[in-house]
């Protein structure tokens, strides 16, 4: 009899113990979304490969997940906004933090390649995955902008400079070679350091002594033109400038 119990007992915890796990709420796994790391917006891609004369206006948003909940969102190239993501379902996930006051962004996956941020509101901003193999520290969007003007130039138009004859490199990375005493270059994207008049692209060389040379830029194929800036507003003001007159004239090789 007393066996009978246990056996009793042990069938009664087994089906307790089953009809628990049944009842339980199954995880939902993350969106397979989350395992690209680096996602910058559409709008900027297309601005990129259109050879756009305003990269500033071209709305540049960045996602990077950088761990199982973890996220960034950058605007610009240089506001960041750390986060955590909380998943919806197998599209979507919800992104909430401090910096983020009481707002929460939602994801939505569409694809393989693409996600989309507030879809169907106003604020509504497509992504495209991209490479950052290097995981360079400046961001993807950066990068890609660094790609898209990399490469090793003549001067078409030297202007009577004494080194009119050696190449300039520019490197994805943010390096130059040969372009005056300049060893690197910053092609900006937001901020204060990207207003100029008529929202033209700008990029700003600089020496070993952190001396910055602003300059504008354009660039059809193979052709990067470059004109000097104006500072039109005080030292201590912020910075905005007004184009001048062309300052060189780069073709890449092929």
């Amino acid at each position: 009899m007393r066996t009978t119990n246990i056996l009793c007992l042990l069938g009664l915890a087994a089906a307790l113990g089953q009809a628990c796990q049944n009842a339980a709420p199954k995880q939902v796994e993350a969106p397979a979304f989350t395992t690209t790391p680096y996602w910058v917006s559409s709008a900027f891609i297309d601005a990129l490969e259109a050879d756009s004369d305003s990269l500033a206006t071209a709305q540049c948003h960045e996602l990077q997940f950088i761990g199982k909940d973890s996220v960034i969102y950058i605007y610009g190239g240089w506001e960041a906004a750390p986060g955590t993501f909380t998943v919806v379902d197998d599209k979507n996930i919800e992104i909430s933090g401090e910096m983020f006051g009481d707002a929460t962004l939602r994801i939505t996956q569409v694809s393989d390649q693409e996600i989309v941020l507030d879809l169907g509101t106003d604020r509504e901003v497509h992504f495209r995955p991209v490479e950052n193999h290097e995981h360079d520290p400046r961001g993807a969007a950066v990068l890609l902008v660094g790609q898209h003007l990399a490469g090793t130039y003549t001067r078409e138009n030297p202007f009577g400079r004494s080194n009119a004859e050696q190449p300039i490199t520019l490197n994805a990375d943010g390096t130059v070679k040969g372009f005056e005493a300049y060893q690197t270059y910053e092609a900006a994207i937001g901020g204060d350091l990207a207003d100029a008049g008529s929202g033209s692209n700008m990029i700003y060389f600089s020496s070993a002594k952190q001396e910055m040379f602003p300059l504008a830029w354009s660039k059809r194929g193979d052709t990067l033109n470059l004109w000097t800036l104006e500072r039109v507003t005080g030292a201590d003001e912020k910075p905005y400038y007004e184009v001048g007159r062309m300052y060189d004239r780069l073709i890449r090789k092929k």
